[in-house]
């Protein structure tokens, strides 16, 4: 004897993830070609013109979170946070060997944090040595 069932029958739990998958990529396909755009395929550390390569070479064309993606995961498609530069620069920031700096009025905020805004004009900083 067959059960009949009210209520539609329940999609797998795994079709959702990948359709979760598919729409954060278009999302992040989408900002890093906004993100492109904006800053005209030019290193915003160096000034050195990047491109879109596979290769590990020093013009690749990288996108650095500002505010890190576990720091601020609300971020992580907002044009706001994302920088084009070169593979080297994007290493520094990376290591934290290079800062970020702005101007105060130059920030935008999120949940009561304030973050810097990549759309502005920024400075970068070199970290001195430690000694030792």
């Amino acid at each position: 004897m067959s059960e009949h069932r009210s209520f539609p029958k329940p999609t797998p739990r795994l079709q959702e993830r990948v359709q979760q998958r598919r729409e954060a990529m278009r999302a992040w396909l989408v900002c890093c070609a906004a993100v492109d755009h904006r800053d005209r395929f030019i290193c915003r550390c160096c000034g050195r013109t990047v491109r879109k390569t596979l290769t590990v070479c020093p013009e690749r064309l990288e996108h650095h979170h500002i505010a890190a993606r576990h720091v601020a995961p609300h971020l992580v498609t907002d044009v706001k946070n994302i920088l084009a530069v070169c593979l080297s620069c994007h290493q520094k920031l990376t290591r934290h060997e290079m800062y970020i700096d702005g101007r105060e009025e130059d920030m935008f905020v999120v949940e009561g944090k304030q973050f810097w805004n990549a759309d502005c004009p920024l400075h970068f900083t070199q970290a001195e040595p430690a000694a030792g």
